[in-house]
């Protein structure tokens, strides 16, 4: 295991590279938490580069709408050897951010992912193949049929593909 004060060390220095907020706290048994808000979504490929120089891996990405307010925020969460950093990057509706797969592969499907369910684009991709959804289905599927209070429950899944195949039966 990596001792905290290294891999404080290496979050601070990934820190400095970049541009944006940074929060750190480390817990009573030494595992740390970081937390980076990233100004510029430029910023996102040198910070993950920065990660992955640091030993870090890609544990998954998180998309979230904007909830109407035009900006979309996309969550990148690493882990240091038992520590977490997330990397958050704030997108316009419609937008796109660069892709992180030559970084970490495993971004793949979850860029996949995001890109189909919500109007958040990703460019330098070599695959743009939808995961889930029918073509005929535009962007930001998850705000519009599913409301986050549905979404939450169990049954949501059954509940989206019956609403999609309601909607193609009335076209």
């Amino acid at each position: 295991m990596t001792e905290p004060a290294k891999i404080r060390d290496a979050l601070f220095g990934v820190a400095q590279r970049v541009c944006g907020e940074f929060s750190l706290t480390e817990g009573k048994h030494g595992r740390i938490t970081a937390w980076m808000t990233l100004r510029d979504k430029a910023s996102l490929v040198p910070c993950c580069r920065s990660l992955k120089d640091a030993g870090a891996r890609l544990s998954m990405i998180t998309a979230m709408a904007g909830a109407g307010e035009g900006v979309d925020m996309i969550a990148y969460h690493f882990d240091l050897d038992g520590s977490t950093a997330t990397v958050k990057v704030s997108v316009a509706s419609g937008d796109s951010v660069e892709t992180i797969v030559p970084i970490f592969r495993n971004a793949d499907w979850h860029e996949r992912e995001f890109i189909e369910l919500y109007d958040i684009g990703v460019h330098g991709r070599a695959d743009t193949r939808r995961l889930f959804l029918d073509e005929s289905v535009d962007g930001q599927v998850m705000e519009r049929l599913i409301p986050l209070s549905v979404l939450s429950n169990a049954a949501s899944t059954n509940m989206l593909f019956e609403r999609l195949l309601q909607d193609r039966e009335v076209q």
